[in-house]
């Protein structure tokens, strides 16, 4: 027994030994990628693009990450970064400023000496030599990638030769820091990643920005990042991966994650039978849509993670709305306010309906649409959240 009591010992100690050192990460910015429908892809060569970013927390150093699950191998030239009006500092990878990045496959670049505060806004421009085709990307229409003319600009500003919506292959930017800090993700489509929202954009345009502010604010550790994709539903494929398909890609395989906040099921009731292009789409029930919300509860409650479920917002007189589909939405918050599954239920429905006619956003808290809240309803969205939720 003492024999094997010492053997346990020696191979924890071995352990101890093997353990990698260095600085421990958060993710403190990240973006849920899909790939690009033809009509908007591009093909770019020997030009540098520009992204600006902002970061939720702040740490001694950076790390990018890059993906490109849908491209073929691609090189990067060069890369640096910056915080807004700061000094460039070059980009590494494996100690290369020169990669490959793998296809269909993801890419963490070395650490980047450049400390930043939380909610900077980190500049990042990458060099592409060759011929390129962007097939995975994000929607990022209030502040668009820039492209320069051609050559490597990476290390000087440009003025621009064209801007494009989409974002190309950044996907996360860590920081580093003393230890692991919770990470609250907001899931969701285009009503939590508010495409259009600038990052500078007064009032506040993403109700997960406006929680992290005030968790910040009230002193506790946690950092919100937004995975999230315009015209995002639960069960089908739409505007990228369904929910069901890419939570584990932009929830559980993100270390640190500690709750993850979700609204999400308009778009699938919307397009619930719906003709478009000449193609009727398939009608979905309220029992499988429920069923769906079931399977994140479930792979969440299997990490550990907290899940917390937002009711899906009004949308009478939106472009897509139907009787039937409001019946349905009707059926699913009910399931919602009264399901265990979920450990809490944030009644967003009532914080932004219109007190005349709570089928309705508020006209004070939209654009319009009737379907999308604007800044000042975003705002109210993420002050409403209880930040005792997070404690």
């Amino acid at each position: 027994m003492r024999g094997m009591k010492i053997a346990a010992a020696a191979a924890a100690l071995m352990l101890v030994a093997a353990a990698p050192g260095g600085p421990v990460w958060t993710r403190a910015w990240t973006a849920s990628m899909w790939q690009v429908p033809a009509e908007q892809a591009k093909t770019l060569e020997n030009v540098t693009i520009r992204s600006a970013m902002r970061v939720g927390a702040g740490g001694a150093q950076l790390r990018l990450r890059l993906a490109n699950d849908y491209g073929p191998a691609l090189t990067i030239g060069a890369a640096t970064v910056r915080l807004a009006g700061g000094q460039r500092v070059k980009v590494t990878f494996g100690g290369q400023a020169s990669v490959r990045v793998p296809e269909g496959a993801p890419l963490v670049s070395d650490p980047i000496a450049l400390p930043v505060k939380a909610f900077d806004v980190v500049e990042v421009s990458l060099f592409f030599p060759e011929a390129t085709p962007f097939n995975t990307v994000h929607d990022v229409g209030g502040q668009q990638t820039l492209i320069s003319a051609p050559g490597d600009h990476t290390g000087e500003d440009f003025a621009p030769a064209e801007k494009w919506r989409l974002r190309p292959l950044i996907a996360g930017i860590d920081v580093s820091g003393a230890k692991q800090r919770p990470v609250v993700v907001a899931f969701g489509d285009s009503i939590t990643d508010n495409v259009g929202c600038a990052n500078d954009a007064m009032p506040r345009c993403r109700w997960g920005d406006v929680l992290g502010r005030r968790l910040t604010a009230a002193g506790m550790p946690h950092v919100v990042v937004t995975q999230a994709i315009s015209g995002n539903r639960i069960l089908a494929h739409g505007t990228g991966p369904s929910a069901l398909s890419r939570f584990d890609r932009d929830v559980l395989a993100m270390p640190g994650v500690s709750h993850v906040v979700l609204l999400e099921g308009i778009n699938d009731i919307g397009n619930s039978g719906r003709e478009a292009n000449g193609v009727k789409r398939p009608a979905i029930t309220t029992d499988q849509l429920i069923a769906g919300y079931r399977q994140l509860a479930v792979r969440a409650h299997e990490r550990g993670i907290k899940i917390y479920a937002m009711t899906i917002l009004p949308y009478v007189g939106a472009g897509y709305q139907t009787p039937a589909g409001e019946a349905m939405r009707v059926q699913v918050n009910n399931w919602i306010r009264g399901s265990k599954d979920f450990d809490a239920v944030i009644d967003m429905e009532k914080v932004v309906a219109d007190p005349a006619d709570p089928t309705r956003l508020a006209a004070n808290l939209q654009g319009g649409d009737n379907l999308h809240p604007d800044g000042r309803g975003e705002t109210r969205m993420g002050e409403a959240i209880d930040l005792g939720l997070f404690k």
